[in-house]
């Protein structure tokens, strides 16, 4: 019988399980809903943990009072990996900033692999990767959750705001879930904080890592911009400055810029080579995607926009009129930071799915006036109609996940942009 038992039968399980057989070992496949077959359950055993098990899974506790050791995906294969790893956390960015990595890394012709959240399970690869490999991770707080001895050569992380509390069971949980991707690093690895986000500095303090800040408003970062434009490195033996071309006119991928700088100079891009590289970078869609302009008003599809942080800093990037569509999938956490912080310019407030009447209420305890509707299409309307007499933009940034009524967020954006496409052609009617 197996001393190995992969909790969890999803894709990352059943990476997980390719990868144990790989190693000799014949595992056991567990999840709840088919409950635990070997006798004498899981004492004794080494459980692989899949990061879609919640910490409140009643076999985990079954597994934790009987001393079996419990280890997540990324603490398992992280000692299996030959070659560095550069580990991409935060509530929102990390995907942009691991791709940005990849991206430079390609240009500089280095030898890499992006993995983790969302995409490649780490452990369908990391048996594969060579010495001369660097793996870009994108790392959740689903899967730093039980890495206790996970130290990337760099770790990266772009903010914290409270998210997936559902989950974790409060924004405490979360945060030292996040913590695992730089508190067991050593002095020779980096560990790369964003300094804009003040609630990091005190994280910083934390680690026995090399720590490296960057920021978009701090001349006392190691990266930052100057008052001219340019990039600055600051970090090491040499000052250099760069003028670069950034892909995007947003701050918050600006910053995005500037952490993937970071991660590719501290395994040895040219700083200038990473600067350049990510001039011709292009961003994946649903993230502040343009999706019509028609009769003065632009729609932009943010339905990557999962959470408080994210919607807030979509609204931040405009200056313009501004009807927004929220809500979705409910993950627990509170609205009110959301809406005691928008910016006087957003007019017009449509909520619509699981969430919309909570965050209805809590929009009032705010002071701001949100409607409610069950289909996308009259939001949409709603919305346009709002901004047509002054211009605007119609933004789909929604403060939650997708999952009460669509796959995921991407489906979320397409149906979206369907919808725009609809309510134009009928204007030209």
């Amino acid at each position: 019988m197996s001393d190995i038992v992969i909790y969890g039968t999803g894709k990352t399980g059943q990476s997980l399980a390719q990868l144990v057989k790989r190693r000799g070992d014949n595992p056991i496949m567990y999840d709840d809903e088919h409950g635990f077959v070997p006798s004498g359950g899981f004492c004794g055993k080494t459980v692989l943990l899949s990061p879609g098990v919640p910490p409140d899974a009643k076999g985990l506790a079954e597994a934790n009072r009987c001393g079996a050791h419990v280890v997540s995906e990324l603490m398992y294969c992280m000692p299996l990996c030959k070659g560095q790893v550069i580990s991409v956390t935060g509530t929102n960015g990390k995907t942009t900033v691991c791709r940005m990595i990849k991206h430079v890394l390609d240009k500089a012709c280095y030898p890499s692999r992006l993995l983790g959240n969302g995409g490649v399970p780490f452990s369908s690869e990391v048996a594969d990767v060579a010495e001369d490999e660097t793996v870009v991770l994108e790392s959740s707080s689903f899967q730093l959750r039980n890495a206790d001895n996970f130290a990337p050569q760099v770790s990266v992380v772009t903010n914290l705001a409270p998210d997936h509390i559902t989950y974790h069971g409060n924004y405490a949980a979360y945060v030292r879930a996040k913590c695992n991707n730089f508190l067991h690093q050593n002095p020779n690895q980096f560990a790369v904080f964003n300094a804009d986000d003040k609630d990091l500095f005190i994280f910083a303090l934390h680690t026995k890592s090399r720590v490296v800040f960057y920021s978009l408003t701090d001349k006392n970062a190691n990266c930052f911009v100057d008052d001219d434009g340019f990039v600055v490195w600051n970090y090491g033996a040499k000052k250099q400055r760069v003028k670069p071309c950034f892909p995007s006119p947003y701050a918050h991928n600006k910053s995005n810029f500037l952490a993937a700088v970071c991660a590719s100079v501290l395994v040895g891009v040219p700083f200038a080579d990473a600067v350049e590289a990510l001039a011709d970078f292009v961003f994946s869609p649903h993230r502040m995607q343009f999706v019509a302009e028609s009769r003065g008003v632009t729609f932009v599809d943010d339905s990557k926009g999962t959470n408080v942080a994210a919607t807030l800093a979509a609204v931040s990037c405009f200056t313009c009129p501004v009807a927004l569509i929220v809500g979705g999938y409910d993950k627990g956490g509170s609205f009110l930071p959301v809406f005691s912080a928008l910016p006087h310019n957003v007019v017009f407030v449509a909520a619509i799915g699981q969430t919309a009447t909570r965050m209805q209420k809590q929009a009032a305890a705010c002071g701001v006036s949100v409607q409610v509707f069950d289909h996308y299409k009259p939001a949409v309307i709603a919305c346009r109609s709002s901004v047509s007499e002054t211009g605007g933009v119609v933004l789909l940034s929604n403060a939650c996940a997708s999952f009460d009524m669509f796959d995921g967020y991407a489906q979320r954006g397409e149906y979206f942009a369907g919808v725009v496409k609809e309510v134009i052609d009928a204007e030209k009617k």
